[in-house]
């Protein structure tokens, strides 16, 4: 039983609409296949060993399996529809991030035009120290914008001029440590998001929800860096420890802390590294919480010393 994905209307979003539509064909179809293997049974029970009756199963059998080879068609249809579903809202998320991204450099070249007419006028007004001044105070903001386009992905850039401002806007500081161009054809553009993005979002809640003493305020380090081997990243915050039972299944699926939370966001992101070859791992203490963890730039198969790996990220 087949359902168009256009076909449903109403108020959802489309993606959750797809999802919705997806779902109901698998279970419909599964309900077909469960009603033709209960239909099999039944027919079987019922008829006896004659001529006829052994026509009548071999009629059902061909019926049923048709029916069922119709269903497990659309099944694995359905599925790759969700996996669609799942890749073009990651294409638009970064897409959003880099339409994010375009408007801020804009407004920076905009900025930056008003920020020489100052300071010309300046200098014309015989106002060397005030210009230099004002030199220093502009210089911040261009050091910040030129140190989230260090890696040669776009799309990872966005992600962490989005980061950027969303921390700020939460009263939270995102420091950056960026030394990798992160340009590894093996690991698309939506992969590496897909971490930093979950990784930091974790960081950033953690540490705004923790209380913090006077004069020092929630901060999350990102840490990008490269070698011969490996990509390799951390992410720390300085939220409250991670209790040591909590850590031993913070990858789990469906496992969370968070009393609206789905616990998807770290198995999700275990399951992308893992799959890219790499590792993932946490250590925390009071005030001191870090993910971190490597993707090798061959997918080789790992081996026992893959130690130094997460310990240099840990480092960095």
């Amino acid at each position: 039983m087949k359902f168009k994905l256009t076909s449903i209307k109403g108020d959802m979003p489309g993606h959750v609409k797809a999802k919705k539509a997806a779902m109901l064909s698998i279970a419909f179809n599964v309900l077909e296949i469960i009603a033709g293997l209960i239909m099999i049974v039944l027919v079987n029970g019922m008829l006896s060993g004659s001529v006829e009756a052994n026509i009548a199963r071999m009629t059902t059998l061909l019926c049923v399996t048709i029916v069922g080879w119709g269903a497990v068609t659309d099944i694995g249809s359905s599925l790759t529809s969700l996996h669609l579903v799942q890749k073009t809202q990651e294409l638009e998320e970064a897409y959003g991030q880099l339409e994010h991204l375009n408007r801020e450099m804009r407004a920076q070249r905009h900025d930056f035009m008003n920020h020489l007419q100052v300071v010309y006028s300046l200098i014309e007004m015989n106002e060397p120290g005030e210009a230099m001044a004002y030199m220093d105070k502009i210089y911040g903001d261009m050091q910040r914008v030129s140190s989230m386009l260090r890696t040669a992905c776009p799309a990872v850039n966005a992600l962490i001029q989005a980061k950027v401002s969303e921390a700020a806007a939460r009263g939270a500081e995102l420091k950056l440590s960026i030394a990798a161009k992160w340009d590894d054809e093996l690991m698309p553009a939506w992969e590496i998001c897909r971490v930093l993005a979950n990784l930091i979002d974790n960081a950033l809640d953690a540490a705004c929800a923790a209380e913090h003493p006077a004069g020092e305020q929630p901060t999350v380090e990102l840490v990008l860096g490269e070698d011969l081997r490996s990509w390799f990243f951390s992410v720390r915050n300085n939220g409250p420890e991670i209790p040591e039972k909590v850590r031993a299944r913070i990858f789990e699926p469906g496992f969370t802390t968070k009393a609206t939370g789905q616990g998807m966001g770290l198995y999700i992101v275990s399951q992308t590294v893992v799959g890219l070859g790499g590792r993932i791992s946490v250590d925390s203490h009071d005030g001191d919480t870090v993910f971190s963890g490597f993707v090798p730039r061959k997918r080789l198969q790992l081996t026992e010393n893959t130690g130094d790996y997460e310990e240099k990220a840990q480092k960095e």
